[in-house]
């Protein structure tokens, strides 16, 4: 049977329409594999911020982080006001960085950073290429030396101390200090690591006094004329076994920051776990032996030492 030629010419009219609509469906229902990025995103004009949380050294590693990434890329950065602990400590004239209005914090798009707290994540290195948000905050501590390391110089002429804190450490120096000796800063931390909480729940890193022997007899080795001087959450602890070979920090009954400044003008570094004695060792600059069985199997989620700690500081066990 012979088909006309008109309706042979309407069953492929036909099938060509039916195919062009199963196309427009199946692309409409399976986007693209690619980020999504939002239709005013311009990847010359970016923002970024991060959530601030935690303590002194914490903080510190976040507005460190921040200001390096944002340098390295960049880009623009606002400091959260919860940074603004820093401006009490700080003299940070130097280096001016705008600060987020905290009902704008609505407009910025939450970056969850899927790694550990003490881990480099290298997307960090070029934010163009992996996010696609003109306005970002950052959620998370950022504990790498890696985000900052190619900006120290600025970084530290944020963290210069006010004159209240530089005063008094000076005085102590001149006072307390004999000449030509060489100072070492020992932190020790074990007050907050000794709760029941961590007692019951946690396989903490609670250092005991061989290591920070160990690490005297080390320095001592390196300069022979060390003289130590020791702050600590637990100076009960630290009078019973290591005041026979140093000074006690004599700020105890004052703010945390008079320590903190105290150690950070040392000229080495003895730490034991923790941020505060992390910054004090990168304040003071000088030779640093750190706690290498920190973390305990269990205590920190995602850990690269190599991230942490710088290739030239010391390891040392206990």
């Amino acid at each position: 049977m012979l088909v006309p030629p008109f309706l042979r010419l309407a069953v492929f009219c036909l099938m060509g329409l039916l195919l062009v609509t199963v196309f427009c469906v199946l692309t409409l229902s399976f986007p693209s594999l690619e980020p999504p990025r939002p239709s005013m995103w311009n990847p010359r004009e970016i923002t970024l911020t991060i959530q601030a949380g935690g303590r002194l050294g914490n903080r510190m590693f976040e507005f460190a982080s921040l200001i390096g990434i944002g340098r390295s890329n960049g880009v623009s950065v606002v400091i959260p006001t919860r940074l603004n602990l820093l401006d009490s400590i700080f003299d940070m004239t130097q280096c001016q960085i705008p600060t987020m209005n905290s009902s704008s914090r609505k407009d910025f798009y939450r970056l969850i950073t899927p790694h550990g707290t003490k881990v480099y994540d290298a997307r960090f290195e070029n934010i163009r290429q992996h996010f696609f948000h003109s306005k970002m905050i950052i959620m998370g501590y950022m504990q790498s030396y890696r985000y900052f390391q190619e900006h120290e110089d600025f970084i530290r002429s944020c963290f210069q101390f006010k004159k209240v804190y530089k005063e008094r450490v000076d005085h102590f120096f001149k006072t307390q200090i004999p000449e030509n000796r060489t100072v070492i800063g020992i932190h020790v931390r074990r007050g907050d690591k000794l709760d029941r909480w961590h007692e019951l729940f946690s396989n903490r890193s609670i250092l005991s006094v061989s290591y920070f022997h160990k690490a005297m007899n080390l320095m001592q080795m390196k300069y022979p004329n060390a003289f130590f001087v020791v702050a600590s959450n637990d100076m009960e602890w630290a009078k019973a076994n290591l005041a026979d070979r140093a000074i006690m920090s004599p700020f105890n009954s004052s703010s945390f920051v008079y320590d903190f400044a105290l150690l950070a003008n040392c000229q080495h570094s003895i730490i034991s776990i923790g941020t505060f004695g992390w910054w004090t060792a990168w304040l003071a600059n000088g030779t640093t032996i750190y706690f290498n069985n920190y973390p305990r199997e269990g205590e920190i989620e995602g850990f690269i030492p190599s991230d942490y700690y710088y290739k030239d500081w010391i390891p040392l066990g206990d």
